[in-house]
């Protein structure tokens, strides 16, 4: 302290005013938010094909051999901006089956076979919500069966309906 200073002076001194405490304030959330984004660069991600196609996945519910998800249609996975595009629906089939193969307790494998049915794709409209539900046929060996059903939560519409076939005893590798 300086000298004939009183506590009550220095306290003032170092007093922030208000304003200067919120710019403050908002500088930790940016740098926060700068910290979290940094990490989520730095985590190995999928394919640039599966974040783009995958992004927005909801697991509802998850069972040994079933998965429940939901999914809302962006405008980025559409067909002329009116219903949801073909491949997408096969990329959902393809990665939904696969996890409904996992939940039955079997290794990750890879597809060898698939084959989508597109009921109604105008029953996929962007901001639509999708239901998908996969179940695990069975297995045999190596080689595992799922069933793939995507509709409209709304209305109840089947959008498409897949059978995927998979194949092989790939082991998934852990960094913990």
């Amino acid at each position: 302290m300086a000298m004939g200073a009183s506590a009550s002076d220095v306290k003032a001194l170092l007093q922030v005013s208000g304003e200067d405490g919120a710019l403050v304030d908002a500088l930790d959330r940016r740098a926060a938010a700068a910290r979290r984004a940094l990490q989520a660069a730095a985590e190995p991600s999928p394919s640039f094909f599966e974040g783009f196609a995958l992004q927005g996945i909801r697991v509802d519910s998850i069972h040994p051999g079933r998965i429940l998800c939901s999914f809302t249609v962006p405008t980025r996975l559409t067909a002329g901006g009116n219903h949801l595009a073909p491949g997408a629906v096969v990329a959902l089939v393809d990665e939904i089956g696969s996890a409904a193969a996992v939940a039955d307790g079997h290794h990750l494998k890879v597809s060898v076979d698939m084959s989508v049915s597109f009921v109604d794709l105008a029953a996929a409209a962007p901001g639509d919500t999708l239901r998908i539900s996969a179940r695990a046929l069975g297995h045999r060996g190596a080689y595992s069966g799922t069933h793939v059903l995507v509709a409209n939560a709304a209305t109840g519409k089947v959008v498409a309906e897949g059978r995927h076939s998979l194949f092989g005893k790939m082991k998934i590798g852990s960094n913990i």
